[in-house]
């Protein structure tokens, strides 16, 4: 059940949440199988109006191709964040990251049909093409990196901030990685980075762990992440040439009242311009 994934990854990416053991209360997944829980939380969590979320995401990639989106994946990626998202995909995200010559605080804020970003009280609006901009969806970031599993198994029950959760852990599936990273890319028109449905030999990842984590009261996904190594050309995706990727996702405050609202006097630039600021 792969779907594109919907989220900026040069530019949105959080403290991981501690992880205890523990239990208690009422545990809906009880009798259920891996797949059913995640087939259920991925659609009870999409179905949310709101809620607040946290990324953290280091990665490297060799690529050949893909224009300015290609130029920023070319540098070694590590970003953080906490911000809020609601429905029809809206968010707001203040992040810290370390992308081309040096560490950059700024805030990403998606409203209205366009993304903005505001830097050292310097508010711009990123020209992107309207698809690009409706493919960086908050609000289905969590389903989509459990959409990269395959041969998810049960590991054991913990708890999130003192909410009992059910851990599943799986294999990567490489192609629906790819294709994942190709929905972002085309969208961004770096159509020639990935090629999803194209085939190859494939490279056997070196390292490639799914692991989500579902509250066992509520079926809603908690925390999501991917820990992917590729030393070699990704099949579905044959100009991302290696691939270093660790990639997580939290989530809390489910349904709470979130605002977002556009930053003023914000001029208009283009994501090549973001590029050259980042030293792509």
């Amino acid at each position: 059940m792969p779907r594109p994934l919907i989220a900026l990854m040069a530019l949105v990416a959080v403290p991981l949440v501690a992880v205890g053991c523990g239990g208690g209360g009422t545990d809906a997944t009880q009798g259920m199988t891996a797949e059913q829980v995640l087939t259920k939380a991925a659609a009870n969590t999409e179905a949310l109006t709101s809620y607040r979320f946290g990324i953290d995401l280091k990665a490297t990639a060799k690529v050949d191709g893909g224009g300015a989106l290609g130029d920023i994946l070319r540098n070694p990626i590590d970003i953080s964040g906490e911000g809020a998202a609601k429905k029809p995909g809206d968010f707001t995200l203040d992040v810290t990251a370390n992308i081309g010559p040096g560490p950059l605080q700024a805030n990403i804020t998606k409203v209205g049909g366009e993304l903005y970003a505001s830097v050292l009280g310097q508010a711009v609006k990123i020209d992107l093409p309207a698809q690009a901009v409706r493919s960086l969806d908050a609000t289905r970031l969590a389903p989509a990196i459990a959409d990269w599993i395959e041969n998810p198994e049960i590991v054991g029950s913990e708890d999130i901030d003192g909410v009992p959760v059910v851990h599943i852990r799986g294999t990567a599936d490489e192609k629906a990685l790819a294709e994942g990273i190709g929905g972002l890319a085309g969208g961004l028109g770096a159509d020639d980075l990935v090629q999803p449905g194209a085939t190859g030999a494939g490279s056997d990842l070196e390292t490639g762990v799914i692991d989500v984590w579902v509250d066992q009261e509520q079926m809603i996904i908690r925390r999501a992440s991917a820990d992917v190594l590729s030393e070699d050309a990704l099949a579905a995706a044959p100009s991302v040439k290696a691939l270093d990727l660790d990639l997580t996702a939290s989530l809390s405050d489910f349904n709470a009242p979130v605002e977002v609202t556009a930053p003023t006097g914000a001029r208009t630039v283009s994501l090549d311009q973001i590029t050259g600021l980042l030293g792509g």
